[in-house]
């Protein structure tokens, strides 16, 4: 599978009810073989008006934070958890993480990164069991096997 096939079965989704809501679903952004993929949350008022992701206050801010850590925007792959901007920008449910989970898998098998960068707790849960505030600026090491199965009970 290609990114672009990724993104066409993406704008295709209907795996939740969120869907009913958005514009259309905001697949990630860049290449395969980028060393940083960003997860974000999920797709806010002015993502799901453009279809893209990171657009806006918050593109800004994180092109912002980029260029403060000597990061190549090109060198980024920029998507989010969820897939579909819920009702009133509101915390994505647990059945909703779910859907959109195989999404994101496919994507980091896609872009096989060097560094995962969480943007906020929802991410950062996807990947480790501890909360934000204690994670909040730490790095650490995850082994990802990308072949697993998804293991649902952590998303529910």
């Amino acid at each position: 599978m290609t990114l672009a096939e990724l993104s066409k079965q993406v704008l295709a989704c209907s795996r939740c009810a969120l869907r009913g809501g958005a514009t259309a679903p905001v697949p990630g952004l860049g290449e395969c073989g980028a060393k940083y993929f960003i997860i974000g949350e999920a797709p806010g008022r002015e993502e799901d008006r453009d279809n893209v992701p990171f657009v806006g206050m918050a593109g800004k801010r994180l092109n912002k934070l980029l260029a403060l850590g000597g990061i190549d925007p090109n060198d980024c792959y920029i998507t989010n958890s969820i897939k579909c901007r819920p009702p009133t920008n509101r915390t994505p449910r647990k059945g909703e993480r779910l859907a959109c989970y195989p999404w994101l898998k496919q994507e980091l098998q896609l872009i096989k990164p060097e560094y995962i960068i969480t943007l906020g707790a929802i991410p950062l849960s996807l990947f480790c069991d501890n909360g934000v505030k204690q994670m909040h600026g730490t790095m650490f090491e995850v082994e990802l096997d990308l072949e697993e199965k998804i293991d649902a009970s952590s998303l529910l």
